[in-house]
């Protein structure tokens, strides 16, 4: 049975995914990872136990602690090879906002990070079979060009920051779908988003607050289609 649990971290979220192994997804900003240690001891999960480390996109507050954890997780850290630059530099490079408080919160999120590089470049859409986990990796760029989402056979997915749950990084209704401050293109996200949809999960996992339920994001993106086709001007 597969089970995916949350850890909720400063300005982020990680994710365990527990299959017949164990897959981390993100690692949080900077200086995190003894948090991270300290929830996988209350859940009797030991490092030993990891299969892979994998990042749904190189941004600081999801891959800030791979380096840190790195030194008690013996697992091979993956990256889709778009992203793998900005994860080898730890640098984000220009970050894009789509709106005023993306634009007023840009200098605070868009800081340097221990740079690590990957041992796994994400090159194709994959099965995760071989890291003990029924599920698969699919592309969902457009926050960033490397961009990935976890789709799992239970009907959940993590996807990183193609959404995120409502305001303040989460901290406002969680549960309402809304798209992220930042996008290296918003058409992108926008055909990543029904590309998910496509798949037909249920509960959709992000990278701030969450998670989202499927027909929530559906009557979202439908809102958002039509306001585009009405006015030129996307919801966001």
């Amino acid at each position: 049975m597969t089970r995916v649990i949350k850890i909720k971290l400063s300005i982020s979220n990680a994710y365990l995914i527990k299959g017949r192994k164990t897959i981390l997804v993100d690692t949080g900003a900077p200086r995190e990872g003894i948090k991270i240690l300290r929830a996988l001891a209350g859940l009797g999960i030991e490092p030993k136990d990891f299969s892979l480390i994998l990042h749904t996109h190189a941004h600081m507050d999801h891959v800030g602690s791979t380096l840190e954890l790195k030194r008690w997780v013996d697992a091979p850290t993956a990256v889709h090879v778009s992203d793998a630059a900005m994860l080898a530099s730890g640098n984000m490079g220009k970050v894009t906002a789509i709106n005023l408080e993306g634009r007023i919160i840009l200098p605070f999120v868009n800081k340097p990070f221990p740079g690590v590089k990957p041992d796994i470049l994400i090159k194709d859409e994959i099965s995760l079979n071989e890291f003990g986990v029924d599920g698969r990796i699919i592309f969902t760029p457009g926050h960033t060009t490397g961009s990935i989402s976890i789709l799992l056979k239970n009907g959940e997915a993590i996807i990183g920051d193609l959404l995120m749950g409502g305001w303040l990084g989460g901290n406002l209704q969680p549960t309402r779908p809304n798209f992220h401050y930042y996008a290296e293109d918003m058409n992108e996200v926008r055909a990543s988003i029904q590309k998910l949809l496509s798949y037909n999960p249920q509960k959709l996992y992000v990278g701030h607050g969450g998670p989202l339920d499927a027909a929530t994001v559906r009557q979202f993106i439908a809102r958002d289609i039509q306001s585009v086709d009405e006015s030129g001007q996307p919801q966001v």
